[in-house]
C-alpha cells in the first residue's frame, strides 16, 4: 500500500498540538508518574490515535471545504481508510506493552467512540446534542482519566477533588467544541448535519462558549481549592488572559459582520488557546515537578504507666540513706516544672519486693545490666511505635504510598532494628526506602526532618515516615551526683510519627511547609552534654551550664543565619528543661506566654530525648486557626555537642 502526501496530509499531525492541554494537565496533576509509560502514553495519543480520528472523519466526511487544521483539503483515498486502522492497531499494541492494560482499554473505548461519532452507520455527530455530548465527554473527562492511566499506571481515585477536575474538563471542552464549528454550518448542512453550533447561531455560540468556560473555571476553583492549591487556579487564570482578551476581540468582530465567523479567525482562536493552555500547564509541570515538603501528620504516643513526678522522685529517694542525696532529689524535682512522667516500667510506684526490672532490693542493687535494658527496649520500642504511628488518620489506607522511613533513637540498639521491626509488624511495602538516625540526642528529630525534608524536594511524591521513640526510663541509674540528678529527674518515655509529603495533605491537620534548617555546633560545651555506654547503662554527662550555654548563643546563631526572632509568631522548643526554656525565652527577649506549648509538655511529659520538640509542635499546630495562614513557626532542639539544631516551618 503506497502512502501519498494527501493521505499523510489530511492525519492533521501538527493538529495534535490543540488537543495537548489536557494530557499536559493530567502528567501535572498525578499523584504519581512513571516517565516511561507517561511518554510512550503521549506519543500513542498524539501521534497514533488523534491522526488516525482526524483521518477517519476526514475519510467518511470527504470534505470539500475547509476543516480544522486544513483550509483546502485534499480528496481522500480508500488509502487512508486503511492507514487509520492500521494506526489504531498500532496504537493498542502499543498501549499494552509499552504502557498498561487499563489505558489500551480506555484507549479502545476512546476510538470506538470516535468512530462511532463519524461513521455513517451510527454518525452520532448528526445529533446536535448528542454528538456534543459524546465530544464532551470522551475529549474532556474520559481523555483526563485515559492521560491519568498513561501517566501513573493507575486509575483516577474518583474522590470529590478528582470529580470536580472531570467535570472542569468537560466542560472546558464543551465550550470550545462549539466554536471550533461556527465556520462549518453551511458544509455541514449539505451533509445533513445540524450541529448545536448552528441551532444556537452565531453569537449564541460566543455566549453558550462563555458560559461553559465559566462552569470550567467553577470547578476548576473547587479542585485546587479542595486540594489547598487555590495559588494555583490563580496562576491558571493568568494563562487564561489571552484566550478571553482574543475571544472578546473575535465577537466584536462577528457581532458587527457574521462573515468574520470564517476558518482563519477560527484557527487563531485555536492557536492562542493551544499556546496559552499548554504553556499553563506546563508551567504546572515544573511547579508540581519542583516539590516542597509539608507535615502531613504528627502523631505521639506514651506508654501505659504515668506517675507523678512526687512518686518518681520519692522512688529516687527511697534508693539511698544518704540524708544530703534525698534532700538534693527533692530540692531538684521541684524545680524543674515537671508533674508527671510516663515510662514502660512498672515498678516506679511498687514496693522493691514486688520489681519486676529492677533488683528486689531497697537500694536497687546490683543494678540492670545494659543486656537487660536492651532486652526491655526491643521488647517496648517497636509497640510504643506502632501506638503512634497507628493513629496517623487513614493509615491502612495510605501506607502503601508511604516510600521512605527514618527511624529515630539514643536509648536502645538492636538488629535487624526498630526500622525494619515496623515494616514487618504494620506490613509497610518491603521497597521502602530506610535510613535510622541514632544516638543524636535530644534535637535528633530535627535531623530526621531535615533528611526527610531533602527527599520530598528531591523526589516528587514522596512520602517519609519519620518516627521518634526514646525509653529514657530504662537508664534509671543509682547515681547522685549532678549529671543523674538531673537525668534521673527529668527524662520520660515517648513516641512520635510524622509524615513529611512533597504537596500539602492531611485531615485535621494545618497545612505546615518546612522552610528551612539551621545547624551550630558549641564545642566549648563539648563535656557538658554527653553520654557513653557502659555495663550498667549510660554514663551521663548532663551539667547546668547548657542553659547558659544556649542563652549565650542562640541569638548569634539567628543573627548569623539571617533570622529575626520578631518575625516568628509561633514556637516550638525542646524544654530540655525548665531553666534551658527560661533563658531561651530571656535570651531572644520573647513573652513566656509564646512559649507555653514547650512549658505544657515539660509540665505533662518532661523531657523524652527526640520525640519532645515534636509533642511541643503537635500541641502548637492543633491550636492554629484559619488567620495564621502566612504565619512562620521556630522550632528549635538542643543535643550532645553541645549542638543546636533549627527548623523553620510556615503555615500555609
Amino acid at each position: 500500500m503506497l502512502i501519498d502526501r494527501n493521505t499523510i496530509k489530511l492525519l492533521r499531525i501538527p493538529f495534535s498540538f490543540f488537543l495537548m492541554p489536557l494530557f499536559l494537565f493530567a502528567y501535572s496533576q498525578a499523584e504519581t508518574v512513571v516517565h516511561r509509560q507517561a511518554l510512550w502514553a503521549f506519543l500513542i495519543i498524539h501521534l497514533l490515535v488523534y491522526p488516525a480520528s482526524n483521518g477517519y472523519n476526514s475519510f467518511v466526511d470527504k470534505d470539500e471545504e475547509s476543516i480544522g487544521g486544513l483550509e483546502k483539503p485534499p480528496m481522500p483515498t480508500i488509502h487512508l481508510f486503511y492507514l487509520t486502522l492500521f494506526l489504531d492497531t498500532l496504537a493498542t499494541v502499543l498501549s499494552l506493552i509499552f504502557v498498561n492494560t487499563l489505558f489500551a482499554v480506555c484507549l479502545v473505548l476512546y476510538i470506538l467512540a470516535s468512530r462511532a461519532y463519524s461513521s455513517r452507520q451510527v454518525r452520532l455527530k448528526k445529533y446536535p446534542v448528542v454528538g456534543f455530548l459524546t465530544v464532551a465527554f470522551f475529549q474532556g473527562a474520559f481523555t483526563y482519566y485515559m492521560s491519568i492511566a498513561g501517566v501513573s499506571g493507575a486509575g483516577l481515585r474518583l474522590n470529590q477533588a478528582n470529580i470536580y477536575v472531570l467535570l472542569g474538563c468537560t466542560f472546558q471542552i464543551a465550550g470550545a467544541y462549539p466554536l471550533t464549528q461556527i465556520y462549518q454550518h453551511r458544509q455541514d448542512l449539505k451533509d445533513g448535519i445540524v450541529t448545536l453550533s448552528y441551532k444556537l447561531g452565531y453569537l449564541g455560540t460566543f455566549l453558550f462558549t462563555g458560559l461553559m468556560f465559566l462552569l470550567c473555571n467553577v470547578f476548576y476553583y473547587l479542585y485546587f481549592t479542595e486540594r489547598d492549591l487555590g495559588m494555583i487556579f490563580y496562576i491558571v487564570q493568568v494563562f487564561f488572559i489571552p484566550i478571553v482578551a482574543y475571544f472578546g476581540y473575535w465577537l466584536f468582530l462577528v457581532w458587527k459582520d457574521r462573515t468574520q465567523a470564517n476558518f482563519r479567525n477560527t484557527m487563531r482562536m485555536n492557536w492562542v488557546a493551544a499556546i496559552c493552555m499548554n504553556g499553563c500547564f506546563l508551567v504546572l509541570i515544573i511547579i508540581d515537578r519542583n516539590p516542597l515538603s509539608y507535615l502531613s501528620a504528627i502523631e505521639t504516643a506514651v506508654p501505659d504507666y504515668c506517675y507523678s513526678q512526687e512518686a518518681l522522685s520519692d522512688f529516687y529517694i527511697r534508693s539511698t540513706d544518704d540524708i544530703t542525696n534525698k534532700r538534693k532529689i527533692k530540692i531538684v524535682a521541684g524545680k524543674t516544672g515537671i508533674e508527671k512522667r510516663y515510662s514502660v516500667l512498672a515498678d516506679f510506684d511498687k514496693k522493691h519486693e514486688d520489681f519486676n526490672f529492677f533488683n528486689k532490693s531497697a537500694d536497687l542493687l546490683p543494678e540492670p545490666s545494659l543486656t537487660k535494658r536492651m532486652e526491655v527496649y526491643q521488647q517496648e520500642a517497636t509497640r510504643l511505635s506502632r501506638k503512634a504511628i497507628e493513629k496517623i488518620h487513614g493509615f491502612e489506607e495510605i501506607k502503601n504510598s508511604i516510600t521512605h522511613l527514618i527511624t529515630v533513637t539514643c536509648t536502645g540498639l538492636f538488629a535487624p532494628g526498630l526500622d525494619v521491626e515496623l515494616m514487618r509488624e504494620l506490613r509497610l511495602k518491603p521497597t521502602i526506602q530506610r535510613s535510622s538516625v541514632n544516638f543524636m540526642g535530644c534535637n535528633a528529630a530535627v535531623i530526621a526532618l531535615k533528611n526527610a525534608d531533602a527527599i520530598c524536594r528531591s523526589q516528587p511524591n514522596a512520602r517519609v515516615l519519620v518516627v521518634c521513640t526514646e525509653l529514657c526510663s530504662i537508664h534509671f541509674q543509682k547515681q547522685y551526683n549532678d549529671d543523674y540528678l538531673l537525668s534521673n529527674l527529668l527524662f520520660g518515655d515517648g513516641s512520635v510519627a510524622v509524615l513529611v509529603d512533597s504537596k500539602p495533605s492531611g485531615e485535621g491537620l494545618h497545612k505546615v511547609e518546612i522552610d528551612g534548617f539551621n545547624s551550630m555546633i558549641l564545642h566549648n560545651g563539648y563535656s557538658d552534654m554527653a553520654w557513653r555506654l557502659s555495663e550498667t547503662g549510660f554514663i551521663m554527662n548532663l551539667s547546668s551550664y547548657v542553659p547558659d550555654l544556649i542563652r549565650k548563643n542562640i541569638k548569634p546563631m539567628m543573627s548569623a543565619t539571617g533570622l529575626n526572632p520578631d518575625d516568628f509568631k509561633h514556637w516550638a522548643v525542646h524544654p530540655g528543661g525548665k531553666r534551658i526554656v527560661d533563658d531561651f525565652a530571656a535570651a531572644l527577649e520573647l513573652d513566656k506566654c509564646l512559649l507555653m506549648p514547650t512549658y505544657n509538655v515539660l509540665k505533662n511529659y518532661g523531657n523524652m530525648s527526640s520525640p519532645t520538640v515534636l509533642f511541643v509542635l503537635k500541641e502548637l499546630v492543633e491550636k492554629a486557626k484559619p488567620e495564621h495562614k502566612g504565619n512562620r513557626i521556630f522550632a528549635a532542639a538542643f543535643g550532645p555537642g553541645l549542638s543546636i539544631e533549627t527548623m523553620q516551618l510556615r503555615y500555609v
